[in-house]
């Protein structure tokens, strides 16, 4: 029997800090509140971005890095189309800071528009069907999706690495019935800032959001990342690949890849297109949140972010905790909430969003979306 090393590791990490460190802290803690899971900083980090290496990129790999190393970024993976980079084959900026790192990886892209990236694998991860896979054409294609969408993640897995699934809405896309079905696949892309991926759905495709409570309803530990994608940095337009519009925020105690890679193994990350936290803590009986208001005006200042458009809206900070089946449990106006986990339903998330009018009429929503808390337990046991 194949033991799982991140099932071991997050027993093991989780078991500690439920114990000592909440030991250790409870007499900081306000009465009636519980102390957060994790003391660990906040790092910066896109897991998905390409060079001139994957062919239609304009920028090679130094630039790139130079790009995210330059804006406050903390780490990268420069998740190239079947082609693995060493971080220490890459030129840095003679004067990098310390608290920035590359983390290898590579965007293993299969047939039928299934791509997958590999974060922190230790060598090249081929996209090849393994030998006996015969019959694909003859499959259904959605057959033929949840295979090659396995061996993605089974091959990702045997070089080291965590798989991430890719823009589940790009092209054809790939629904939720077949994702659920997929073992060993704890992350994927909730929001990706490509402009032709349809986070907010299309034709035959629900948004990415509604893909996810549906696979966490159907019970499926899966969490949800944000990255850029990003392909343009010589060129800025809305319509162009570019960087800066989609990232990570990773509690973690130290910014190396392995722990970095562990921090989202263990969902301990929240994803954003440009709403900054202030915390975020769940506890046998609170899910507590909050906005940084002042970071995320300046996040907001910059270019490069893009908003999700809508026709109407109202100006402001809102927090809603969501359940299965996409169902809001609660909904507040402002920048701080907390939901009582005491009889709450098999999981709990957070989407908290700020609003503002768009320059072109009607209005720009912004998020962050927490992780889920799980009523039975299913994230200690992964």
């Amino acid at each position: 029997m194949i033991i799982d090393y991140f099932r071991v590791m997050k027993t093991n990490v989780r078991a500690i800090l439920n114990g000592a460190l909440c030991l250790a802290l409870i007499a900081c803690t306000s009465e009636g509140e519980e102390p957060p899971l994790s003391t660990g900083r906040w790092y910066k980090g896109n897991t998905h971005s390409h060079t001139v290496i994957c062919g239609h990129a304009d920028s090679p790999p130094e630039e790139v890095a130079r790009w995210y190393h330059d804006r406050g970024y903390n780490f990268l993976i420069l998740s190239e189309h079947n082609h693995f980079i060493d971080p220490d084959s890459v030129p840095l900026p003679v004067n990098k800071r310390e608290d920035f790192i590359l983390i290898p990886g590579e965007e293993v892209t299969g047939r039928q528009d299934i791509h997958t990236t590999s974060m922190n694998t230790r060598r090249f991860v081929p996209a090849h069907l393994p030998e006996g896979f015969m019959g694909m054409d003859s499959l259904s294609r959605r057959e033929a999706k949840r295979r090659i969408l396995q061996m993605h993640v089974d091959s990702v897995r045997g070089a080291g690495g965590t798989p991430i699934l890719n823009h589940p809405n790009f092209a054809s896309g790939i629904h939720a019935d077949n994702i659920l079905r997929i073992s060993r696949l704890h992350l994927f892309e909730l929001y990706n800032g490509h402009p032709h991926v349809h986070n907010w759905g299309k034709e035959l495709h629900a948004s990415t959001e509604e893909k996810w409570d549906s696979l966490l309803t159907a019970g499926m530990l899966i969490y949800g990342v944000s990255s850029d994608d990003a392909h343009h940095f010589q060129e800025w337009s809305p319509e162009r690949s570019n960087p800066g519009r989609g990232w990570v925020m990773v509690r973690s105690d130290t910014l190396t890849p392995g722990a970095i890679t562990r921090a989202m193994e263990q969902g301990d990350f929240y994803a954003t297109n440009g709403v900054i936290l202030l915390e975020v803590a769940t506890g046998s009986s609170q899910y507590r949140v909050a906005i940084d208001t002042s970071l995320t005006y300046k996040e907001l200042e910059s270019p490069f972010v893009t908003g999700k458009k809508e026709n109407e809206g109202r100006e402001g900070f809102f927090i809603e905790f969501i359940g299965p089946k996409g169902q809001v449990l609660e909904k507040v106006e402002g920048t701080r909430a907390v939901y009582g986990l005491d009889g709450a339903p098999a999981y709990v998330r957070c989407k908290l969003s700020f609003t503002r009018p768009a320059p072109e009429g009607g209005y720009e929503r912004f998020f962050a979306w927490t992780q889920p808390w799980f009523a039975d337990g299913r994230d200690e046991m992964k």
